[in-house]
């Protein structure tokens, strides 16, 4: 058969190796008005089968293209079920008669239809459909024709058959096309929750909505739902922060998006995978609010939905001006009964009504601005605000304004056009606001945000953002700059002795004395309590010499600082702890510089105070070292990694075994043991100390019961108490349920306190140990002559006993100095009627001297070390039956 040029240029396509969503579309049109033209039909349709629904839907129809994306059941028509499963062309003559195609798109007139199959990998796709013209016949040819159509149609079904998302993509593009039809009578909210459902539906996403953009003042944008549907709860009318939700990359990148995990409003009932958000725009310039879709799984390609809505889109924004607009006009009624000022002028602004708010706000009265022209005779614009109200747009902005008495104020206004049913200007609505108060609020909003109450320096907030400024800057600029964090010594004693108000004065003191230090350039903040720090920027490029300045200048401030202070006829004395570290340096980061300085400044204070050091790598492994051992102490609790030995201790006199000391072990899981030295000050620094002890006597206590069980009977059984674990709330409780729960005879129980203990509150300390004295405990004084011993509290404390320290015992008989300390302590014990133990006794000369000065009791090296529970039972069962 010969065919028209026409005709034979769609066999064209057959040249590319495969076709786009967009072609396959553009060559299926062709090809039925092809059809149209040389069988001389009435109609011609093109049916896609939509194998997930067993439905087809309308590809084209020519020349009815608001059919495109109609569906119908397979099932609710016998000829289109026939027509499937036939492999050749179907003739329907007089189809209106056949009660099966009655009221359906294909059979509404007494006409002749042609039903032909289009398969693709031997599989059903589709269905072209022709229906006579009336008053003409089909050429002799036409089922040849439609054979090779059919042909044609398969051979471009087989092109886009390899891509599955384009297929599946067609298919809901068709009915995106009806839907547009659907919503061609609906208007206003109607419309715009059955357009959300329908395209939740259709395009099978979880969540639709459309949001309006919302921006009052200077306010956060936010976002206001105006329909929705899916996974949500209480979706319509909710409101959300523009900044909480991935959407704010719309507005930011001026077109649509697609987010991976995206942030969506706090009503999702679930956390979507993928986000499509397009944006909605007034007359195809700014954005007035987006049309979003949430996908769990799969998602559609971003470009062909966007181009599928385009019908769409048009009418959608067209909508949600005519909303917004309506809207407007609405609340104008009532905006006069709002302390917002309110105008309303005609397209020439010549203002036609306003409230009296705006009066108020203006000083202008109903009688002076009616009939005025807004811009000329009252007010002026800006050229962005002229350029937006020439061209009818909406505008609203910050702009200072002038009273009816000449004061300027800051005023925001908000611009908006109305139209009419023709679409043409009829009004404008302005909305103002006086921002005097709130710019007023905004300003000490400010200072109370980034400055010190106290002191008036920056505070952490403004010191972290300059960090970061200043950082990068010195990286640009390839200077280095330092900074300095100030600490001040013995500040507790004056704030805990003389009360807050004097702290403060201490702290205001302070900071006015640091303040000539630095320059405009510098930022000195106060980051709380009594700690400072000086961000020094652009030392120098030369990094050895960046460090001399900052250490002079530490050294300066230091001396500065530690001048005393009078007052209130009292003299009072300071000191200043500072680390300093220097930046930018390899590998550091903004964040590291406040870590780094604050371990600095620990260095400093734990070399004596009222010094300055630099930070160093060791510093940085001692902190880390510190820390991971804080973290494995807290698993050694839990998994049962800590253990008891236990230290003999004996009579000086007569070596009577009359008790021992319990003493903590840590057994690393890896096989390493970590000393007490190294891991009990890092357990006091936090509140683990208190549940390491109270494990620590509870653990004691039960070892000495079950001793007491094989009859291997101490006298005495000592623990060590802290001073975090002594001054708890619930101390003397705590005991009481160890008694209770091991049944440990109190008279046996000997808890060891430091002098530390009794510095941090002294009437605490007695009413204590006066409560459990009185049930049989006793208490020694650990550690004495290392604190700062007093005889005021020692003759308070209800103690029966103090323990001379191993350092004063070490160098005995060598260390005179030490000889004396020790003959001292043993004297003043006699006096005041304690009993005294030395500790680390190791050599019989130390053993022989103690017994010269009348001591009671020893322990150390020289009897034993600290034994395993089942070794020290042996030891004690052995002295005891000796005895």
């Amino acid at each position: 058969m010969m065919l028209s040029a026409p005709f034979s240029s769609l066999l064209s396509h057959k040249n590319a190796d495969s076709l786009s969503v967009a072609a396959f579309e553009a060559h299926i049109h062709q090809l039925c008005q092809m059809m149209q033209t040389l069988l001389h039909a009435g109609k011609v349709t093109f049916w896609l089968l939509h194998p997930a629904r067993s439905e087809v839907i309308c590809l084209q129809d020519i020349p009815h293209p608001e059919r495109i994306g109609l569906s119908i059941p397979i099932d609710a028509i016998s000829a289109l079920s026939d027509a499937f499963n036939h492999a050749s062309v179907l003739e329907f003559p007089n189809a209106h008669l056949d009660a099966r195609l009655r009221n359906t798109p294909i059979g509404h007139e007494p006409v002749d239809i042609i039903m032909a199959r289009v398969v693709c990998d031997d599989d059903t796709q589709g269905m072209l459909v022709c229906r006579k013209e009336q008053d003409h016949d089909w050429p002799i040819n036409s089922r040849a024709l439609v054979n090779h159509f059919v042909a044609l149609a398969e051979q471009a079904l087989l092109m886009l058959q390899p891509d599955a998302i384009a297929w599946r993509h067609l298919l809901w593009q068709q009915r995106l096309h009806k839907l547009t039809y659907q919503l061609a009578t609906k208007t206003g909210r109607l419309f715009f929750t059955e357009l959300v459902e329908q395209l939740a539906n259709e395009i099978g996403a979880d969540a639709v909505w459309i949001g309006e953009l919302l921006q009052v003042g200077h306010g956060a944008a936010s976002v206001r739902i105006i329909a929705g549907c899916g996974a949500t709860i209480a979706l319509e009318h909710h409101r959300y922060p523009l900044q909480e939700s991935s959407c704010r990359l719309l507005y930011l990148a001026d077109d649509w998006i697609i987010q991976s995990m995206p942030d969506v409003p706090a009503t999702m009932l679930i956390q979507p995978k993928w986000l499509i958000a397009v944006p909605l725009r007034h007359n195809q310039q700014r954005i007035i609010g987006h049309l979003s879709f949430t996908f769990a799984d799969q998602h559609p390609d971003p470009n062909e939905l966007v181009r599928a809505l385009q019908p769409l889109l048009t009418r959608i924004e067209a909508e949600l001006i005519r909303y917004q607009a309506e809207s407007e006009l609405r609340l104008s009624s009532v905006a006069f009964d709002t302390n917002k000022g309110c105008i309303i002028t005609d397209p020439t602004l010549t203002i036609m009504r306003v409230n009296l708010a705006f009066t108020e706000i203006t000083g202008i009265s109903a009688e002076q601005a009616i009939g005025c022209e807004l811009g000329k005779e009252i007010w002026s614009f800006s050229e962005q605000q002229g350029d937006a109200l020439l061209k009818g747009q909406h505008w609203r902005g910050e702009m200072e304004r002038r009273r009816l008495n000449g004061e300027l104020y800051p005023q925001w206004e908000t611009w908006t056009p109305v139209q009419d049913e023709t679409n043409r200007f009829s009004h404008y609505v302005i909305s103002i606001d006086d921002l005097t108060e709130r710019v007023r609020s905004s300003q000490r909003i400010q200072a109370l945000a980034y400055y010190d109450e106290l002191t008036g320096l920056a505070n952490r907030r403004r010191l972290l953002e300059q960090v970061n400024v200043l950082f990068e800057q010195a990286k640009a600029q390839d200077e280095v700059g330092a900074l300095l964090f100030i600490d001040l010594d013995h500040f507790k004693n004056i704030n805990d002795s003389l009360g807050h108000a004097a702290g403060d004065w201490v702290l205001q003191q302070v900071a006015e004395r640091l303040k000539p230090f630095f320059t405009k350039n510098d930022e000195l903040a106060r980051l709380g309590g009594d700690e400072f720090v000086a961000l020094l920027p652009g030392l120098s490029s030369n990094p050895p010499q960046a460090e001399m300045h900052a250490t002079l200048l530490a050294e300066q401030v230091i001396e500065a600082v530690s001048a005393p202070y009078y007052y209130a006829g009292q003299v009072l004395h300071l000191g200043a702890s500072i680390g300093m570290t220097l930046y930018p340096t390899r590998h550091q980061t903004p964040a590291d510089l406040l870590k780094q300085a604050d371990t600095a400044m620990y260095q400093a204070k734990a070399d004596g105070r009222s010094t300055v050091r630099a930070f160093d790598a060791t510093m940085q492994r001692k902190v880390d070292k510190r820390l991971r051992i804080h973290n494995q102490l807290r698993d050694a609790l839990r998994n049962n990694e800590l253990s008891l030995h236990y230290q003999p201790q004996h009579m000086v006199s007569t070596g009577d075994l009359i008790g021992a000391e319990a003493l903590i072990r840590w057994q690393m899981p890896e096989g390493g043991m970590i000393s007490p030295i190294e891991f009990i000050p890092i357990a006091e620094e936090t509140d683990l100390i208190i549940d390491i002890g109270q494990w620590v006597m509870e653990e004691a206590c039960h070892q000495y019961m079950h001793w007491y069980a094989l009859d291997i009977k101490l006298p005495q059984l000592s623990v060590n108490v802290s001073a975090k674990q002594f001054h708890h709330s619930k101390f003397t409780e705590r005991v009481y349920d160890v008694l209770d729960k091991t049944g440990m005879l109190p008279e046996a129980l000997n808890l060891e306190i430091t002098e530390s203990v009794v510095l941090e509150g002294l009437e605490d300390t007695i009413q204590k140990m006066t409560e459990l004295k009185s049930i049989g405990i006793s208490f020694s004084i650990d550690d004495f002559g290392t604190g700062y011993s007093s005889l005021g509290y020692l003759t308070r404390l209800p103690v029966n006993e103090l323990k001379i320290d191993r350092t004063f015992i070490k160098g005995i008989p060598n260390d005179v100095s030490n000889m004396a300390i020790a003959e001292a302590v043993l004297a003043m014990a006699r006096h005041l009627g304690f009993n005294v133990t030395a500790e680390g006794v190791e050599t019989r000369q130390q053993l022989q001297f103690l017994k010269q000065q009348s001591c009671h009791f020893y322990q150390g090296y020289l009897a034993s070390k600290p034994l395993p529970a089942d070794v020290m039972a042996i030891y004690a069962s052995d002295h005891l039956r000796k005895k």
